[in-house]
């Protein structure tokens, strides 16, 4: 094996003491909050209290509504990344087979990377019409390029001696990129799916509101929208606190236990 070796020890107490530094803050920030609108009265239209806030999120989850909608969303975008990550694997092993592919590869990341999911809906909706699948389809596109370019820097960035194992093997293109280039490349892949995932929950939300409700009940963004046109603010403010909730706990939770199983484990990260 190319890798090997285990990680440092004291990975699982710094993670937990990440999330009680969190939760500290946030802690703090809604004692601020509440603070500042008893001191500096505004209407409740404009700033709720964290109180009210708290009130309107616990009567949501009782009927179960936003749950559900945080479920939906949650498996729009499960199914958007899986195809994104897919579709950069394929572009990647189609770049590995010859110099003018990779070219190309580089040509699209050029002009699609930098390109907002928002100025492509026009064409979205007109081909495949406001439903699921268009929000899938801007999922996509925000999940692949980033993708493709850390691959692309974690190829160049490995040393020639892993290729020159390799070629030993009698691996070359495809094969090389399989079986060499994309396993010594996890760290980059890890750090791109985490750049994916920010654009992807973005992408995914501003679409909901755009689209309307989606599979019936339809998703957070549906419901970020709903409560804004009933001039509902307390659930406004806490469907935004549940979209950042949903953030922290991917970012703070499933990433760290993910690298913590595969790449820390395997000794290719502190």
């Amino acid at each position: 094996m190319i890798f090997s070796g285990n990680s440092k020890g004291g990975v699982g107490g710094k993670d937990k003491g990440r999330g009680f530094f969190w939760l500290g803050w946030i802690a703090l920030f809604l004692f601020l909050w509440e603070i500042g609108i008893r001191i500096f009265p505004v209407s409740p239209l404009l700033i709720p209290s964290p109180v009210k806030v708290a009130e309107s999120l616990i009567e949501e989850a009782t009927s179960g509504k936003i749950l559900q909608q945080t479920l939906f969303s949650l498996a729009v975008i499960g199914q958007g990344i899986a195809l994104g990550i897919l579709g950069a694997f394929l572009l990647m092993l189609i770049g590995s087979l010859s110099r003018s592919l990779e070219e190309l590869i580089n040509l699209l990341c050029a002009v699609l990377h930098p390109l907002p999911g928002v100025a492509l809906l026009p064409l979205v909706i007109l081909w495949f019409g406001t439903g699921t699948l268009s929000v899938v389809v801007i999922i996509i596109h925000a999940v692949l390029w980033p993708l493709v370019v850390n691959l692309k820097t974690g190829f160049m960035s490995l040393p020639e001696t892993y290729r020159n194992v390799g070629r030993n093997y009698g691996l070359t293109g495809a094969g090389l990129a399989f079986h060499i280039l994309f396993p010594a490349s996890l760290p980059f892949l890890l750090a791109g799916i985490k750049t994916a995932w920010a654009r992807a929950w973005r992408a995914l939300i501003s679409a909901e509101m755009i689209f309307g409700a989606l599979g019936g009940l339809g998703g957070l963004g549906w419901f970020l929208f709903q409560k804004r046109v009933f001039m509902d603010s307390a659930a406004l403010f806490g469907g935004i606190l549940v979209i950042a909730l949903v953030g922290m706990v991917i970012e703070g939770i499933l990433f760290p236990g993910l690298e913590k199983l595969t790449i820390r484990r395997w000794g290719m990260m502190r």
